[in-house]
């Protein structure tokens, strides 16, 4: 079981002392991480690395790791802090750097004592430029929360417990309107891209630069993978097992990528077929390397002999020609042959080289950390199934037979998409087969956006968050709002079907029966006075009161709208969004100088705003018929809302709730809020 401590600061002790007693402390009694970890060690394994803002290696050189005099705080920090709220993005990390930094740049001097509110600000501006909207947010935060901690734990001099982050949190992604729909498409494929990809698979391509691209991608579609994932996986990776209903269930045994352990995933099993024979498939790609990786593991000092190697002894004097044929060189004429031998540092004679003396220069030119494909997953070149040959997808050179080639993501995706600083010199999968857009554009994909889609069907399918985070590999189940790229329409019909009284969109009750559907019934509109707006039309009923909201219908519970009527009041709804955005604009950054009396005028159009929002999104959603009215609800003050909810309550004091008289009232009180199609609190 991990030990950690409550770290309780000593009022007789200075900060120095203090600050020393804490790193003492998380150094030799933390076991965060486990009782042998190397704390002299600026690189913690699988963990995190103590390097400056901005490095990114794993493996940093000396002068990118940070400053001996801040390194033991921010080592002990970070133990500290994951020990108490451990974490899968450790932010901790990111803070840390950015403090570092803006110490040195503030005072020339990392020591956490020089910490202090300016300090913290330039750390906050070095998070903004260095990381992500996203990541720079959680960087202040994480910035604010160590602020907090040192002063409240006398670590420093300066007392800094006042700072706030002033990152402001972005925006969330899940919105509605057409700037949502963008994002939505933007993430998620085009589904005249996956048909064609997927007819391509479908009629079996022989290419193999084809094969490779269409097998990943099939299998990116059959369970939500990152492209790092799909290609590390072991060859003998398949996983079948039975349930308990006597089923065959197929799956995968992966290693996830950020912070979820290995598992298994379960392929579906309409997609089951796709899978085996995508597995099948890479697994014939990758068998002369697999078969060359496994020959060097046993048999170190002998020459591969592969299809296109001479057939002499390995101690024979070879020829030019035989000498290129074994390192599966471009032979066609002697002057090709003393070309590329030069191009390798070799002897252009005939009788200078054999098969023992090339495999040294073989072996010299194996992959980095041969023969491990992946080492922290366990997986080598011979049990690696995208394991390949260099030069093995057709080119204008020829595939080398005895070396070996591991695949990354920007490999595969070039396949997907058109290079544009490659003009004419570079052909994504769907220009080899002639496949374009309605209008004629290049089609493009890209490995993520398989995860996103899967994702998106997994909610849509209705699987549990919990679920959907195994299954994708996560961690963290919050993270799965990125990938949920459900419309609002969707959303609400969910919603619907889990309560079938209950009807978000459209008409609803009795009352909507009742609305004017064409010019006769209009006509025939019990309220004694109608008038038609700029928007809609007015159904105020003049005999008991006065217009209350003259020239402010958009806030009016009274204005009823009319989708489809085919006029041009969308159009005007929409001109007044545009121009009520602008002031609200206006208004929001009067509030953030602190102009007086701002906090009052940003109120108005910020509701103006969002009823205008509402409106349009209404108007627009294709699952709404066309002719129905939508009136949006509200709170609005009138005489007759006030008189109809105190003889309600009366009534109801009176009689109880279920007195047909308290029925009326309680829908009169509805009518009056707003008992049209849609509607929405204020």
């Amino acid at each position: 079981m991990v030990e950690i401590f409550q770290f309780m600061p000593r009022a007789m002790l200075s900060a120095s002392e203090n600050l020393e007693v804490f790193i003492s402390k998380c150094r030799d009694e933390l076991t965060v991480f486990g009782r042998n970890l190397d704390w002299k060690q600026a690189v913690w394994p699988k963990i995190t690395v103590f390097s400056k803002l901005g490095v990114t290696t794993r493996k940093p050189k000396p002068e990118e790791l940070q400053d001996k005099a801040f390194i033991d705080f921010s080592k002990a920090y970070f133990r500290y802090q994951q020990g108490h709220n451990p974490t899968g993005t450790k932010n901790e990390s990111k803070a840390l750097r950015a403090i570092e930094a803006a110490l040195l740049q503030v005072t020339g001097n990392a020591d956490i004592d020089g910490l202090s509110i300016t300090v913290l600000d330039e750390a906050a501006e070095l998070a903004r430029q260095h990381y992500s909207d996203g990541a720079a947010y959680q960087c202040g935060r994480e910035i604010e929360r160590l602020a907090k901690f040192v002063t409240e734990n006398k670590l420093v001099l300066c007392g800094v417990q006042s700072w706030v982050n002033p990152i402001k949190r972005p925006e969330d992604k899940n919105k509605t309107g057409k700037e949502a729909k963008k994002a939505r498409e933007k993430r998620l494929p085009q589904d005249i891209a996956l048909n064609a990809l997927a007819e391509v698979f479908a009629n079996d391509p022989t290419d193999a630069r084809d094969v490779f691209t269409t097998s990943v991608f099939a299998m990116l579609m059959s369970a939500p993978s990152r492209i790092t994932e799909v290609l590390s996986l072991p060859v003998d990776c398949e996983v079948f097992e039975t349930d308990r209903e006597g089923i065959e269930r197929y799956g995968w045994r992966f290693f996830a990528g950020k912070g979820y352990e290995g598992d298994i995933k379960w392929i579906p099993t309409v997609m089951v077929d796709v899978a085996k024979t995508a597995i099948g498939r890479a697994k014939r790609l990758s068998e002369n390397a697999r078969n060359l990786a496994k020959w060097i593991e046993q048999h170190p000092d002998r020459f591969y002999r592969h299809v296109n190697c001479p057939d002499v002894a390995d101690h024979a004097p070879l020829t030019m020609k035989q000498s290129c044929q074994a390192l599966c060189l471009d032979h066609r004429s002697p002057t090709r042959c003393r070309s590329t031998l030069f191009n390798r540092g070799l002897a252009q004679e005939d009788g200078i080289h054999t098969l023992n003396s090339l495999w040294q220069h073989v072996t010299d030119r194996l992959p980095d950390n041969f023969p491990w494909f992946d080492k922290d997953k366990g997986i080598k070149y011979s049990n690696a199934l995208f394991a390949l040959n260099k030069n093995q997808f057709p080119g204008n050179r020829e595939c080398i037979l005895n070396e070996l080639h591991k695949p990354t993501n920007n490999f595969f995706n070039n396949d997907l998409s058109p290079r544009e600083a490659l003009e004419g010199k570079h052909e994504s999968i769907f220009d080899r087969y002639g496949y374009r857009s309605e209008n004629g554009e290049r089609l493009k994909l890209s490995s993520h956006q398989a995860r996103h889609l899967l994702n998106t069907l997994a909610q849509r399918g209705g699987l549990s968050n919990l679920e959907i985070a195994k299954w994708s590999g996560r961690a963290d189940v919050k993270q799965n709002r990125t990938y949920n790229h459900m419309t609002e329409y969707e959303l609400v019909g969910m919603a619907e079907r889990l309560d079938t009284s209950k009807e978000l969109f459209g008409p609803v009750g009795e009352v909507a029966k009742n609305l004017p559907m064409t010019t006769i019934e209009f006509n025939t509109l019990e309220h004694a006075a109608v008038h038609v707006t700029e928007y809609g039309y007015c159904v105020h009923d003049y005999t008991m009161s006065p217009c209350e909201k003259y020239r402010d219908c958009v806030h009016c519970t009274e204005q009823v709208c009319v989708k489809g009527d085919g006029s041009k009041k969308l159009d005007r709804i929409k001109e007044r969004l545009v121009k009520s955005e602008r002031l609200f604009s206006l208004a929001d950054t009067s509030l953030e100088k602190g102009d007086i009396g701002a906090d009052r005028w940003y109120q108005y159009p910020k509701k103006t705003v969002i009823r205008l929002r509402e409106l349009v999104a209404i108007l627009e959603n294709p699952n709404i018929e066309n002719g129905a009215q939508i009136k949006l609800k509200g709170n609005d003050f009138s005489q007759l809302r006030r008189v109809a909810e105190k003889k309600s309550t009366e009534v109801i004091e009176q009689n109880g709730n279920a007195s047909e008289e308290a029925a009326m009232l309680e829908d009169l009180a509805s009518m009056l809020g707003g008992g049209f199609g849609k509607t929405f609190g204020q």
